[in-house]
């Protein structure tokens, strides 16, 4: 299978695909590691015909590559081929271990912890430099991003038993949350749309993001800032040390400057989003990581103020 996959996906982007490796496949697209022109890298085969999604990630890699390339703290990636014909698209390979792993090892290692406050703060000055170089005023948020929110927040409120009693007023609260961010009016601007910390790659001293699969360019910065903070909730690390990165993080991105009503639509389109991909399983042990976050960092937006 693979041999015949290497020479389909040679013919298919003009490159010498060597060593080729299946890593994973999801609803959009098989992953491959695999050596391209003699060059690591990760080659994504879409689904369908349609290339818009390969095309918008590989747009989506070349922006990122721009905005570091220059940057020394941070890994580079790129666009190696993009082949709208097959459907394929070869992204240069991001080394090092997810940022996941990174923090799951740092107890007890005073160098190690600083290290990832200092990544923390990088970032945030990554998602500041997305944010100011994207920003359109002349754009409007993606209607995507309300079909998605009330799609999470009626399949929360339609479990059997949880759903009348844990999740009773979501679509009532929520259609309020989509009114007030409506009339809040944020500028659209770039994300990475899936900014969580298995996404994010650290190597050596140095820091960079993979899979632009589900980049938006007409979202919100807080988009990925609250992706992150569930995520870092969710962290079976010391509480403390998740403050402290925390507030590394809001050193280099001050909030307070949005909307209140831009923070509570993101803070609760991602805190749906998690309750629902883990209530909506068979799977008990994801069932306990729902109920210990509904009674910490996935608790509703509190009325009238800005998540903390």
């Amino acid at each position: 299978m693979i041999p015949s996959l290497e020479k389909e996906f040679s013919d298919g982007l003009g490159l010498a695909v060597e060593r080729l490796a299946f890593i994973q496949e999801n609803a959009y697209c098989a992953i491959y590691r695999a050596e391209c022109g003699g060059e690591a890298a990760i080659i994504k085969k879409y689904k369908g015909d349609d290339p818009r999604l390969a095309s918008l990630e590989a747009q989506a890699v070349d922006f990122y590559h721009e905005l570091v390339a220059d940057r020394s703290a941070f890994l580079d990636s790129r666009t190696i081929r993009f082949e709208p014909a097959h459907n394929l698209v070869c992204i240069s390979f991001v080394p090092g271990v997810s940022f996941a792993d990174y923090l799951y090892g740092v107890r007890g290692d005073a160098e190690r912890q600083r290290q990832a406050r200092q990544w923390m703060a990088l970032l945030a000055e990554l998602l500041e430099a997305m944010r100011l170089k994207t920003s359109d005023p002349a754009a409007t948020t993606d209607p995507f991003l309300f079909e998605y929110f009330d799609y999470c927040t009626r399949r929360l409120r339609s479990i059997p038993l949880l759903g009348a009693t844990a999740f009773r007023h979501e679509v009532e609260r929520g259609n309020e949350t989509v009114a007030a961010f409506r009339a809040a009016s944020p500028v659209p601007s770039f994300i990475h749309g899936d900014f969580v910390f298995r996404n994010i790659h650290v190597h050596g001293d140095r820091i960079g993001l993979i899979d632009f699969a589900n980049t938006n360019a007409a979202s919100h910065v807080l988009n990925d800032v609250y992706n992150l903070r569930i995520g870092l909730g969710n962290m079976l690390l010391p509480a403390a040390f998740k403050r402290e990165l925390w507030a590394a993080f809001e050193e280099r991105f001050d909030p307070a400057r949005f909307d209140a009503a831009v923070h509570r639509f993101y803070f609760e389109y991602h805190r749906r989003r998690w309750l629902m991909l883990n209530w909506r399983t068979r799977d008990p042990r994801r069932w306990l990581r729902a109920v210990r976050g509904m009674n910490a960092f996935a608790r509703p937006w509190p009325e009238g103020t800005r998540n903390e």
